[in-house]
């Protein structure tokens, strides 16, 4: 019988390499608050490719996911935000932002990575 934390681990290292291939891609290509839609579609592409369902016309570029679990029971609500902010990012990363003047200095790209991380683990429940 497996534990939740070992259950977490296996997910953990059985999707480590596309969690930072997300993280990298959306800090690579930050927007600025209101102005989300390549990181809206996206997610939408992420939520898509896991075979989960979507809205996307709630607000101007919030994406609400569903999945749909194996048992009834309590409803699990998820969020992260998805806005850089106006700062020039100066690391010298490779996957340093691309767009002039917006970064994600906040940590919300790590926030959409482990959302879409978490979106994995809970399909396969």
């Amino acid at each position: 019988m497996h534990t939740l934390e070992s259950l977490i681990k296996q997910y953990a290292s059985q999707y480590l390499e596309q969690v930072v291939a997300w993280r990298r891609h959306i800090h690579s290509h930050p927007e600025l608050s209101g102005e989300e839609q390549e990181t809206s579609l996206y997610i939408q592409k992420i939520l898509g490719e896991l075979g989960n369902s979507y809205v996307n016309d709630v607000s101007d570029y919030a994406v609400i996911g569903e999945i749909q679990g194996a048992h009834t029971g309590p409803v699990v609500a998820l969020r992260a935000d998805i806005d850089a902010l106006p700062i020039h990012e100066a690391t010298g990363l490779p996957f340093a932002s691309q767009n002039e003047g917006v970064m994600h200095a906040c940590g919300h790209d790590s926030h959409i990575a482990i959302f879409a991380w978490c979106c994995c683990y809970f399909c396969n429940q």
